[in-house]
């Protein structure tokens, strides 16, 4: 969007940034939707490019009902549209698999994420939902997200949620080979795309170097982790020992 205008305007990014008073990766990270600008740099940014009072605001102001950045509105896209998902999660449970009440107290006040969390999970209960293949950090057990209750209902739902198509493992915490940088890998008309968790943003790549590595841990990951039947046992002793 803000591209667009600029483009018109004749700027490079550099020039851009320089009448804005801001770094190239600033403007980089408004233009790819990484960041959404203060209603006093939007207009900052509408006067620097010689664009009538409101043309940017407007638009911005129409977006404020998205809850979900640029990145991630993509990954959603690439998500709903895999034929595959392998998942591995280091502290939480992955958002298609939250109850209502364990996404709420990830989501505090926030209505519009939460119900935007919900209906993702509609993949999953398609026709022919995707297969879904997810591993856990033992940690992720242990992590209490809204008390006592929820926890428990968010286990027993995790355990309720294994079928043919959607498997759950835990990999013992002393054995996890990658005990940084969650990552989902998607397979969407035969290719893949990945998504991988930072410590500020969500990454998405096709990357085939990015790929190979992240196809690499995934598979020395599924190698150290539990049995299927080992891993929901250990789910079931956490809920009578730690959400009971």
């Amino acid at each position: 969007m803000v591209h667009t205008f600029r483009d018109a305007a004749g700027l490079t990014q550099k020039e851009f940034a320089k009448k804005l008073g801001y770094t190239n990766g600033w403007v980089s990270n408004v233009e790819t939707a990484q960041l959404r600008p203060r209603s006093e740099q939007v207009t900052a940014m509408e006067r620097a490019l010689g664009v009538p009072p409101g043309a940017l605001m407007n638009i911005y102001e129409q977006l404020d009902g998205e809850v979900l950045p640029g990145w991630f509105r993509e990954w959603v896209d690439e998500e709903s549209q895999a034929d595959v998902l392998r998942a591995f999660e280091l502290s939480v449970i992955p958002g298609l698999l939250q109850t209502e009440g364990y996404a709420r107290a990830l989501l505090p006040g926030d209505e519009a994420g939460l119900a935007k969390r919900m209906k993702r999970q509609d993949i999953l209960v398609e026709e022919q939902p995707p297969m879904f293949y997810v591993v856990l950090d033992e940690a992720v057990l242990y992590h209490g997200r809204g008390g006592t209750e929820v926890m428990r209902h968010q286990l027993e739902h995790l355990i309720a949620s294994v079928s043919p198509r959607l498997t759950v493992q835990i990999v013992r915490s002393e054995m996890n080979p990658r005990p940084r940088g969650a990552f989902t890998i998607a397979t969407v008309e035969g290719g893949d795309v990945a998504y991988v968790e930072t410590a500020i943003r969500g990454v998405i790549t096709s990357s085939r170097e990015d790929l190979a590595d992240l196809t690499a841990s995934w598979e020395t990951i599924r190698t150290f982790a539990l049995s299927q039947q080992e891993s929901l046992n250990l789910i079931g002793k956490v809920i009578d020992e730690k959400w009971t």
